[in-house]
């Protein structure tokens, strides 16, 4: 009767207030956090310190990007499948996602701190060597964490309540992790120079900072949704590799939210890898960007936290992510247009900008309580339960973004007249190159929250009623398991 009893503990639970802690809330939260303290400097610094700094042509920087993001879209998928995969064989007799987290630490933070220091020390093919091989320990790592935070979420929340909260936890989380990272990081380059030394300093920054705030969220966090974990476990055929193209034919709610992934990713890294130059090279002092920090990621705090009151307002979370992608793309436009009739000030383009990316970042931080539900809602249609995989795939999916935005942008700035010469040399920019980079950190990141908006639109599908006829399966299937056991005990 042991199942029975927990079948009955979920249902109960299902209907009462969330029982989340403070200590689960800020736990949740602190992963995501320390992702993007380190993350910050890798997807905002990395390319000038590798071009600036260590001298590596755009080329072959570019072919470096692509090969990494390739191994990251192989990566992403198979460490979520490895994941449902270990937890299948162990029956259930250990927590599914939490021990990956405390795995990550060390990779995470030795990863950068040499990623950031190591490769200076050699020349030639050996630099391009140490620094390939570092950023692999280091994407290693923050894969693991990553796959394992977002998984958990479906082995942690009880309800939709819990699922809400939990994801307005990790969107806060995210926010302060960059908000410090954002702020610190421009100040020590400004002091210290974006030389070997400067960059180093980031690197131990970051990573000191990452490591403790993932650990906290290892320690913090539980999985106590046992109704989540007894369906997985309860499965007889296997997860496999191949599950994600049945899940793409049949959950148009996973494939609204993988479009919108790859999309709204490259809009982003876009403008985050065409941001150092904009303060660097176009108005001349890169410690704008701290300033600049403040306000982009600042909002979001204001937004996360008016989030549940938007939704009843509004009518649903998806609705409140499609006017946050409107708001940014008006934004953004609104600034090039006024770019192209006149000059610029920097202060109007820190502000402006800064809050038309805290809009469209708002996407990002609301969509993790849609990628739970669409887990769900695979469950419902195809009867496996495999966060990990379906988790890993959505994963994909950004890193396929970042591919392309990160390959493409290196070349870009080059084509667009961008000089290495000047630029360690300390003088301007053409004003063909200026042009080049005003209109890539505007107008792309303006296109991708429109096609993000097209995905939320027209391709989403769950609905109220869906939702009903979800929770009424999933509880059916939880009392025929019971029944079972009780059956086969007797």
């Amino acid at each position: 009767m042991a199942e029975e009893k927990i079948v009955k503990q979920q249902n109960s639970a299902n209907e009462m207030k969330s029982s989340l802690t403070l200590k689960h809330k800020l736990g949740y939260g602190a992963g995501d956090a320390g992702g993007v303290a380190t993350l910050v400097l890798i997807g905002t610094f990395m390319n000038r310190y590798l071009t600036n700094v260590l001298g590596i042509p755009f080329a072959t920087l570019s072919i470096l990007l692509l090969v990494w993001n390739i191994w990251d879209m192989v990566n992403d998928p198979m460490m979520g499948t490895i994941m449902d995969k270990s937890f299948s064989k162990a029956h259930g007799q250990k927590d599914k996602f939490r021990p990956w987290m405390l795995r990550s630490i060390p990779l995470i933070v030795i990863g950068l701190i040499a990623f950031f220091s190591v490769p200076s020390m050699f020349d030639g093919m050996m630099r391009l060597v140490a620094i390939f091989l570092l950023k692999v320990i280091y994407e290693l790592g923050y894969t693991m964490m990553n796959i394992a935070m977002g998984s958990v979420l479906g082995v942690m929340a009880l309800n939709d309540r819990e699922r809400t909260t939990l994801s307005s936890a990790r969107g806060m989380g995210s926010t302060v992790g960059g908000l410090i990272s954002s702020m610190i990081i421009p100040v020590i380059l400004s002091r210290l120079g974006e030389n070997t030394t400067g960059y180093m300093v980031s690197g131990i920054f970051a990573a000191i900072l990452g490591g403790a705030l993932i650990f906290f969220h290892y320690w913090a966090t539980e999985e106590r949704n046992v109704a989540a974990k007894l369906a997985a476990e309860e499965q007889t055929e296997p997860t496999k590799v191949t599950d994600i193209f049945v899940t793409l034919a049949k959950n148009k709610a996973f494939l609204s939210l993988c479009l919108h992934s790859i999309v709204i990713v490259f809009g982003s890294t876009l403008f985050n890898t065409t941001l150092p130059y904009i303060y660097g090279d176009v108005f001349g002092d890169i410690g704008l960007m701290g300033t600049a920090a403040l306000i982009g990621q600042g909002l979001p705090v204001v937004l996360l936290l008016i989030a549940p009151y938007l939704v009843k307002f509004i009518g649903s979370t998806v609705k409140v992510i499609r006017t946050y992608l409107l708001l940014s793309a008006s934004i953004f436009i609104g600034l090039y247009v006024w770019k192209l009739v006149g000059d610029l000030p920097p202060f109007l383009y820190m502000v402006s900008a800064s809050v038309g990316i805290a809009f469209m970042l708002m996407s990002v931080q609301l969509q993790w309580g849609l990628v739970s539900e669409s887990i769900d809602y695979n469950e419902y249609i195809t009867g496996k339960r495999s966060e990990g995989s379906i988790y890993g795939n959505f994963s994909l999916t950004r890193r396929l973004g970042q591919m392309l935005a990160q390959s493409l942008v290196v070349l870009m700035i080059g084509w667009v007249g961008y000089s290495q010469q000047a630029a360690q040399a300390g003088q301007a920019q053409s004003a063909q190159a200026v042009d080049g980079l005003v209109l890539m950190n505007l107008v792309g990141p303006a296109v991708c929250a429109l096609l993000s908006w097209v995905s939320f639109k027209f391709i989403w599908n769950i609905t109220d009623e869906t939702r009903e006829a979800m929770t009424s399966a999933r509880l059916a299937r939880l009392e025929e398991f019971a029944q079972k056991q009780d059956e086969t005990q007797d």
